[in-house]
C-alpha cells in the first residue's frame, strides 16, 4: 500500500520556517493586500482556507467582521484556539455554505493553486461577493512556458498569470491590482534550504507530491486584488 503524502503546508518542518501564515510573503503581504482592498470597519470578510488563523487576526485588528473557512479540522481547531470570537466553518472553497452576495470581501491566499480546476472555486467567490466587493488573491503561478508539466501535489493547480487573470474576468471578478511577489517565494525557499540543507531533503518529509514541484524556478508568486463587477 502506498504511503499517504501530506501537503507541504501540513508538515511541522515547513510550518517552523513559514510561520503561522504558511505562505510566501507571510502576514506582511496580506496586510499590503488589505490596504489595497480598502475595506471599512464592520465589513464582512471571509478567509478561504484560513489555516491556523493568521489572516483572521489581521482582519479583526482592522475592525472587520471575519469568517474563517477551511477543510482541515486540525487547522480549524488551531484557529479557534487563537480566535475564539471568530465564526469558523469546515468547507471546501468550491462549495461555500454561504448565501449569495453576503460578503464585502474575500481573502484566498495560496489556496486556489491546490485546486485541479479553479473555476468552481472562482464561481463561488463571485457568487458570495456583493457587487463592488473585493477579492484578495495571493498564490503561486507558472512563470515559464512548459513549467506547469512538472508541477504536482499541492501546487498542481498553478496557472500562468495571464490565464489566472482571464479566469477571474470570466467570473465577473475584474483585476484592479496585479503584483509580482516572486521574491517572497524565493526567500521562503531559501529559508527552507537553510533549515533542511536542500529542497531534496525537504521532499524526504513529504514526497514529490507533497512538495509540488521539482524546480521552483518554474513558479512565481502574485498578489491580485479583484472587484466583483456591478453589472
Amino acid at each position: 500500500m502506498s504511503e499517504v503524502v501530506r501537503p507541504l503546508y501540513h508538515c511541522p518542518s515547513f510550518q517552523q520556517v513559514s510561520g503561522p501564515a504558511l505562505r510566501p510573503g507571510g502576514s506582511e503581504l496580506t496586510a499590503r493586500g488589505l490596504d489595497l482592498c480598502g475595506f471599512s470597519p464592520g465589513d464582512r470578510v471571509a478567509d478561504l482556507g484560513c489555516g491556523p488563523g493568521a489572516t483572521l487576526g489581521l482582519l479583526y485588528d482592522r475592525g472587520l467582521r471575519a469568517l474563517g473557512l477551511d477543510i482541515s479540522e486540525d487547522f480549524l481547531l488551531r484557529a479557534r484556539t487563537g480566535h475564539p470570537e471568530a465564526p469558523l466553518l469546515r468547507a471546501r472553497i468550491e462549495a461555500l455554505p454561504l448565501a449569495g452576495g453576503v460578503l464585502d470581501g474575500l481573502c484566498c491566499e495560496c489556496v486556489l493553486s491546490t485546486q485541479d480546476d479553479p473555476d468552481p472555486a472562482l464561481a463561488e467567490m463571485a457568487r458570495t461577493l456583493h457587487p463592488g466587493g473585493r477579492l484578495l488573491l495571493s498564490d503561486l503561478y507558472v512563470r515559464r512556458t512548459g513549467a506547469g508539466a512538472g508541477i504536482t501535489g499541492c501546487a498542481a493547480g498553478a496557472r500562468p498569470l495571464d490565464e489566472l487573470e482571464n479566469r477571474l474576468q470570466r467570473h465577473g471578478l475584474r483585476p484592479l491590482h496585479v503584483q509580482d511577489h516572486s521574491r517572497a517565494l524565493s526567500e521562503l525557499a531559501g529559508r527552507l534550504i537553510f533549515q533542511h540543507g536542500s529542497l531534496d531533503a525537504l521532499r524526504g518529509l513529504t514526497g514529490d507530491e507533497g512538495c509540488g514541484c521539482r524546480d521552483l524556478r518554474g513558479l512565481g508568486y502574485c498578489l491580485i486584488i479583484a472587484e466583483k463587477e456591478t453589472s
